[in-house]
């Protein structure tokens, strides 16, 4: 079966609000990132301003070193898969970075108080590029995905 006759278009504003209340429902991710052949996965805690995902990680971590030389990740949660690219913003007390700062102070204050003062810690930002979500509607199973550059959302049914 040809697999464009297996697409349907969904309502790319409903589903992109769906997924950003998805987010901010959720305090920990699973970040992928990569460089020369090897891949790596951790959980994270984060916080998120609309689809864009910010945690905060010493600077020499495995993860800021792949994302220095490899900005694409990959995170998942859930039955949700997200693929983005990311960006080491800094210093989470310097000025530049106090709206990205105060996003996560708002979701743990607590956490934020303890380590944005350590030497060498950073904020990273995910900008999210595409999200994918499983789903299952009348006994099918589908990919429910969103192109988040071209701002457009689709139900592909998963061919058997």
């Amino acid at each position: 079966m040809d697999k464009e006759k297996l697409k349907k278009e969904l309502d790319y504003e409903r589903k992109k609000e769906e997924k950003i209340r998805f987010l901010e429902s959720k305090h920990a991710i699973v970040l992928a990132t990569s460089l020369n052949g090897r891949v790596t996965a951790r959980t994270v805690s984060f916080a998120s301003d609309g689809l864009d995902i910010y945690f905060m990680s010493w600077g020499h971590h495995t993860k800021c070193v792949q994302i220095r030389g490899n900005p694409r990740v990959a995170l998942c949660r859930d039955n949700v898969q997200m693929e983005g690219l990311a960006e080491i913003l800094g210093n989470p007390l310097d000025e530049k970075n106090r709206e990205y700062a105060d996003i996560l102070r708002s979701k743990y204050p607590r956490q934020h108080e303890m380590f944005a003062c350590e030497p060498g810690m950073v904020i990273v930002r995910v900008v999210l590029t595409s999200v994918v979500t499983f789903v299952e509607i009348d006994d099918r199973l589908y990919l429910e995905c969103l192109d988040l550059g071209n701002e457009i959302g689709y139900l592909r049914e998963l061919a058997e």
